[in-house]
């Protein structure tokens, strides 16, 4: 089980241009609160049942052995994959000509949270055997695991990007010539706020993926077939 969270923010910027009298103060107007739209999806189970019990054994696994680090044991499967989040932040700028100023809000953020599993089983456990069968059990209970999490951190992570958008709520009056600054300090602000939630996710999938490979979960395993 191989932990990858990542994410991107993009910034489309909508411009509106009001005209106003010259001498005219420029208030920023009240805006409701962007909504936060989120996604997520699963891929289709990729699965590899060409590798070496060898080359099994030297492949990297996030969650530590029960047996200890000396112990010598053999890697009969493994689920790789991870959890990925893309976000895309809307922003919209409204023009002052006359005076120069813009105001800037977060009119949307959308999130897409993808799972992306494939399980390694090694070769010498054959397809349609007791050993096999009982590996592929094993693994998919990570992949079930890791589409719990998300489900249960889709609610989180949108009301947490929710106050994220209230807090921005409406900058300006600003100069137009620092609109990209103002950009950039709300693209950095909406990445601080995935980034915890990055945070947050990986370690509750850390103890949870770490839940199932249990030396009891293991002696189940292996007596299976005996």
């Amino acid at each position: 089980m191989k932990s990858i969270f990542s994410f991107y923010i993009l910034f489309i910027i909508s411009l509106l241009v009001l005209n106003n009298g010259a001498f005219a103060a420029v208030t920023c107007p009240a805006k409701p609160a962007g909504p936060v739209n989120i996604v997520w999806s699963s891929d289709n189970i990729e699965y590899d049942f060409t590798k070496t019990q060898s080359q099994m054994d030297g492949m990297e696994n996030d969650t530590k052995s029960p047996y200890g680090r000396n112990a010598r044991v053999h890697v009969g499967g493994l689920m790789k994959g991870g959890v990925g989040i893309q976000s895309q932040v809307q922003v919209a700028t409204l023009n002052y000509p006359r005076t120069g100023e813009i105001c800037q809000w977060i009119d949307k953020i959308d999130v897409r949270v993808k799972i992306d599993p494939k399980i390694y089983i090694a070769r010498d456990n054959k397809p349609g055997s007791c050993r096999h069968k009982a590996i592929l059990d094993h693994e998919m209970k990570h992949i079930f695991v890791d589409r719990e999490i998300v489900k249960t951190m889709i609610p989180k992570i949108k009301t947490k990007l929710e106050k994220a958008v209230i807090d921005v709520g409406i900058v300006g009056p600003k100069n137009e010539r620092d609109q990209t600054r103002y950009q950039n300090k709300i693209n950095d602000y909406i990445e601080s706020q995935i980034r915890e939630i990055n945070n947050a996710l990986n370690n509750e999938r850390r103890q949870k993926q770490q839940n199932i490979d249990t030396l009891a979960e293991y002696e189940r395993v292996s007596k299976l077939c005996k």
